[in-house]
């Protein structure tokens, strides 16, 4: 008995003596600071909008995410477009840019009113990164109209880039949203903020305006009417992309009338609001005009919103209603007062108000500050549009990009 206490011991002593010298081996080893293994689960998002290309990295904290914003860059549209300065020549450079805006976002940004444009977030050491995502909304659509095999070499060129920069494991999307996409990501960032789906949103962008609210009772047919799963749970939504009705497109495709001039009234006294509004002509029988997307091979598509069939017991604006002010008429229309891009500010006064009564929903609708990227990152971690019909491109005749 004796012997056999003493050889136990023996052995206990030696396993204990291997596992000391197995643990300082392991503590002398470098620490791994890969991003793709350790560390919180990240989603890169960048907002390809039509001014400018916003960098986000969304973190995820239990059920909710933490958005780290970063610079914003060169739209990613303009020399598609041959605007602001840029042409095709440039698509080497402004895809450089914004794959740069990775590094950036690692140090504080510069300073604007004392106070850095961002804080530094250093992701190749705080993140498991999972995906990285370029998603475009409408300048990019128009950009497609105007020079598809321009807008082809964009795409394949930054994801190229993209995906050398964040590594082969890491899943790379660089892509035009749909309309339904981009209404829907906006809904799903605004519900993060609810206690139920009974809501329905309209965003105003600068190309385009969304209006996106569940809808048991569409018509499954329409390409604005998918399933979608918000929860884990199916929902038939309806999400639709009026493109050239954003704020600052519309002057463009729907004209500018006279009587929808900055400080008109000054000019002519009797003017009234009506008299901008029905120059504008949004709609007819066929519904809402929708200057740019086609409907077949069509461009200049009409849609009939079914508001009445929406289960929305309230409504929400975002985007550029939130600088909506019932005053914006009388100062931009009724005077010549301080007004944005003053050339259209009375236009845009009448425009929004106009819009909303058209599409049937409350001006005086609460709004709110929402950014379309969180809802693309839980859409994207959760696989929300797994159940959808295959993208409708609606902005071309030719079928979606490859």
């Amino acid at each position: 008995m004796r012997v056999t206490i003493k050889a136990l011991f023996i052995s206990l002593f030696l396993v204990l003596l291997y596992g000391c010298s197995t643990l300082e081996q392991t503590d002398n080893k470098p620490a791994d600071t890969s991003y793709r293994t350790t560390n919180a689960d990240c989603h890169i998002m960048y907002d390809a909008g039509s001014s400018g290309t916003r960098l986000y990295i969304y973190q995820r904290q239990g059920k909710s995410w933490a958005e780290h914003a970063g610079p914003k860059v060169s739209a990613l549209a303009d020399p598609v477009r041959s605007i602001r300065g840029k042409s095709p020549r440039d698509l080497d450079a402004v895809t450089t840019e914004v794959v740069a805006a990775l590094d950036s976002i690692q140090q504080d940004g510069p300073l604007k009113d004392g106070k850095p444009k961002w804080q530094a977030f250093d992701w190749t050491k705080q993140c498991h990164l999972v995906s990285a995502n370029v998603f475009a909304t409408a300048g990019m659509r128009i950009a497609e109209q105007e020079n598809r095999a321009a807008s082809s070499t964009l795409w394949s060129t930054l994801k190229q880039k993209l995906q050398a920069k964040v590594g082969s494991n890491v899943t790379v999307n660089t892509r035009t949203l749909t309309g339904f996409e981009e209404g829907l990501y906006a809904w799903l960032a605004a519900r993060t903020e609810q206690k139920s789906n009974q809501f329905g949103i309209v965003e105003m962008g600068g190309a385009s305006t969304q209006i996106t609210f569940p809808c048991a009772r569409c018509n499954s047919t329409n390409d604005a009417v998918r399933t979608v799963r918000v929860e884990g749970k199916p929902l038939q939504m309806y999400s639709y992309s009026f493109l050239g009705l954003g704020q600052d497109e519309a002057p463009k495709s729907l004209g500018l009338a006279s009587s929808c001039a900055y400080g008109i009234k000054t000019i002519l006294p009797e003017w009234r609001e009506m008299l901008c509004a029905r120059t504008m002509r949004l709609t007819d029988k066929l519904g809402i005009r929708d200057p740019y997307n086609f409907a077949g091979n069509r461009r200049g598509a009409y849609e009939q919103v079914p508001t009445q069939l929406a289960d929305a017991g309230k409504w929400y604006l975002t985007g550029a209603f939130n600088f909506m002010d019932d005053n914006n008429i009388d100062t931009c229309c009724g005077n010549k007062g301080q007004c944005f891009e003053k050339q259209t500010s009375c236009f845009r006064a009448v425009y929004l108000k106009e819009y909303l009564r058209n599409l049937k929903v409350p001006a005086n609708s609460a709004k709110l500050d929402v950014s379309w990227t969180l809802g693309a990152v839980q859409c994207t971690a959760d696989n929300c549009l797994q159940q959808t019909k295959p993208p409708t491109c609606d902005w071309t005749n030719k079928g979606c990009l490859k």
